[in-house]
């Protein structure tokens, strides 16, 4: 009941509840084991009880297994792949080649180093997608890699999250930020993981419609993740129905692998394909995912592009 009140309301605060509440899907399985056990113990007042827990945890977990690709008819699709790279740590040639292999359009990398991304693009990302924008600390940062140009935005004001307009092809502009909020691992990190959170802007404030993608160190569990959505966003997995395939780590081990990395879309793109992609040398898994921007009308009234 305690976990159901503290998940439904939004009330993990600090260390350890942060960490604690992306279990939220093992906490769902647990109770129904449980409720099986009070029940065949014949303890009625405590089942009814702990069946209310599992009816709350159910009702804020199970959607996210429900879902199908969707359609948009004259839609312009543009394919999409995110992955932490693990400091940099993750083979190279396996992230072009899968890139390759998916035919992406936009790919967002995170914990990158100055080093990688040069040898990224010797690997042949630097020809399949000549327009890029990075921001680096000391020592990581994040890059976004496009087949189509790129006009560089300011990135967000902490963690080096760039961001950039993308000029797609027979349709309209979007705006889309590699995003990388802190870790909340140990206690000093919730101030910032807080602060991180207090950044990323609201959907429908661009002018433009804006995609998140990347490492959100977060589970639809926390609601810093759920607040950006409410303004206006749509989590990539949950759409499709695969909202709980995990994404860290990318290996059965403890901790117990959840769903931290996401790509997040305002209302009004589709998705239409979704899957979780194991890439080696990183704790992640990368994520691939086809948008459908919506069609833009031409001189004669039909979709741009449309034949």
């Amino acid at each position: 009941m305690l976990w159901a009140i503290l998940r439904i309301g939004g009330l993990e605060r600090g260390y350890p509840l942060v960490q604690m509440v992306a279990y939220t899907p093992y906490v769902l399985m647990l109770s129904l084991l449980a409720l099986l056990v009070v029940v065949l113990c014949r303890r009625w007042l405590a089942a009814g009880f702990l069946a209310i827990a599992v009816i709350a945890l159910a009702l804020a977990v199970l959607p996210r297994a429900i879902g199908g690709p969707e359609s948009m008819p004259g839609a312009r699709p543009v394919r999409i792949l995110t992955f932490n790279l693990a400091k940099s740590k993750a083979e190279t040639r396996a992230v072009v080649e899968e890139a390759a292999r998916r035919e992406v359009d936009l790919i967002f990398l995170q914990e990158l180093t100055r080093k990688k991304a040069r040898e990224l693009n010797r690997a042949g990302l630097g020809s399949s997608y000549p327009h890029q924008v990075m921001s680096f600390s000391e020592k990581y940062g994040n890059g976004i890699w496009s087949r189509w140009p790129l006009i560089r935005r300011e990135s967000l004001p902490v963690k080096e999250q760039p961001r950039a307009d993308v000029r797609v092809p027979d349709s309209i502009p979007i705006e889309v930020v590699s995003a990388h909020p802190t870790a909340p691992i140990h206690r000093s990190d919730m101030g910032l993981w807080e602060r991180d959170y207090g950044v990323f802007p609201p959907a429908f404030s661009a002018g433009i419609p804006i995609v998140l993608a990347g490492d959100f160190n977060a589970t639809l569990d926390h609601a810093n993740l759920r607040n950006v959505i409410d303004t206006g966003y749509r989590d990539a997995a949950e759409v499709i129905g695969d909202g709980l395939a995990p994404t860290w780590p990318s290996t059965i081990q403890f901790p117990p692998p959840v769903t931290i990395d996401h790509v997040l879309a305002e209302k009004g793109i589709a998705f239409s394909q979704y899957d979780v992609v194991k890439i080696p040398g990183s704790d992640h898994k990368a994520i691939f995912t086809e948008i459908l921007l919506p069609p833009v009308a031409g001189e004669n009234g039909s979709a741009a592009g449309e034949t």
